[in-house]
């Protein structure tokens, strides 16, 4: 066969060579950059897609994995992320990041060979997160809502906290979420009501000492997390501070019944539970200062229940220690 001959069957080697090639550029670039839309229909073929791949200058960034393409799939503002190797790295060194790519990453290998198939939404990052407390601030309690029993009552009347609003009244229990027992603008009302009409930055809930002695933490807390739910549902945008019910002293918690320190450990640590560290937080007031050895400071109460007028400052600033900055 002389070299002529050749020439025909060289060139449709060629032809399909590169037919071959365009398809599978198409392909990968229908699924990579235009999300397989459309991607395969008759009017749309996988050469025509390679050859508007060329026109967006796609393969160019794959090549580099350029920042154009990272700022299009793969970044999250949350994370302070700019380019495809801090991504990489974030997989590396932060837990969380893996686990929301869902792969184990060993290497910058293994981090590239995951990348190319996953997507990080930013929206699940930042839904997904989870805050730690910081210090804050007296105005951080401008927008704040405070829920509770007597022991509410007294951080209203002697702890200093301007521009808050406090739904409280002494006796109040987790049971009384929707009843008319708190006095609101002239009115008496549930604390539901007021929820269900004013939005909160912040709400704070402080009961469980007059529940010491109904039903088990269990029951109790049941309770609390339908509570917590309802609050929620009316108010989306609040953070939500679970308080950690106050000790009694060691004196009033060996009397016996149900006024124990043991008793009220149990329930706290039921509805410690209940916070996510995104939207909802425990707070636990016992550690403030305010107790010792787990009761309350004796110097500190007058009725061995509840504090004196002066040391709810110390309840004020353990507070304002334990804010949320989103």
């Amino acid at each position: 066969m002389n070299k002529n001959s050749q020439k025909p069957y060289t060139l449709t080697i060629l032809i399909a060579v590169s037919a071959a090639l365009f398809t599978a550029l198409g392909i990968y670039a229908g699924i990579r950059h235009y999300d397989g839309k459309n991607t395969f229909s008759l009017e749309n073929m996988p050469i025509a897609v390679a050859m508007q791949g060329f026109h967006d200058r796609l393969y160019i960034g794959d090549l580099d994995f350029s920042e154009k393409y990272c700022a299009a799939n793969l970044i999250s503002p949350d994370l302070s992320i700019s380019k495809c190797g801090d991504i990489i790295q974030a997989a590396l060194t932060q837990p969380e990041v893996a686990a929301k790519l869902k792969v184990t990453l060993r290497s910058s290998d293994s981090a590239m060979a995951a990348l190319s198939s996953v997507r990080l939404s930013a929206a699940d990052v930042v839904a997904n997160r989870t805050y730690d407390f910081t210090a804050a601030d007296d105005d951080y309690f401008n927008d704040a809502c405070f829920i509770g029993d007597s022991r509410t009552v007294g951080i209203r009347d002697y702890a200093g906290i301007e521009g808050a609003v406090f739904l409280c009244k002494s006796s109040l229990t987790i049971y009384d979420y929707d009843k008319p027992k708190i006095s609101y603008e002239g009115k008496t009302v549930s604390v539901k009501e007021v929820l269900d009409e004013r939005k909160f930055g912040k709400i704070y809930i402080m009961v469980g000492i007059n529940e010491c002695g109904i039903g088990t933490p269990e029951s109790f807390c049941e309770n609390y997390k339908k509570v917590i739910e309802d609050i929620q549902r009316l108010q989306p945008n609040a953070l939500i501070f679970i308080q950690g019910n106050l000790f009694v002293t060691e004196k009033k918690s060996n009397m016996g019944g149900s006024f124990t320190n043991e008793n009220i450990a149990n329930r706290n640590n039921a509805i410690a539970a209940l916070a996510d560290r995104k939207n909802i937080f425990y707070i636990d007031v016992n550690e403030s200062g305010l107790c010792e050895d787990n009761a309350l400071v004796p110097e500190y109460t007058w009725d061995q229940v509840h504090i004196k007028a002066q040391y709810y400052g110390i309840w004020k600033d353990f507070l304002l220690q334990h804010a949320i900055i989103k």
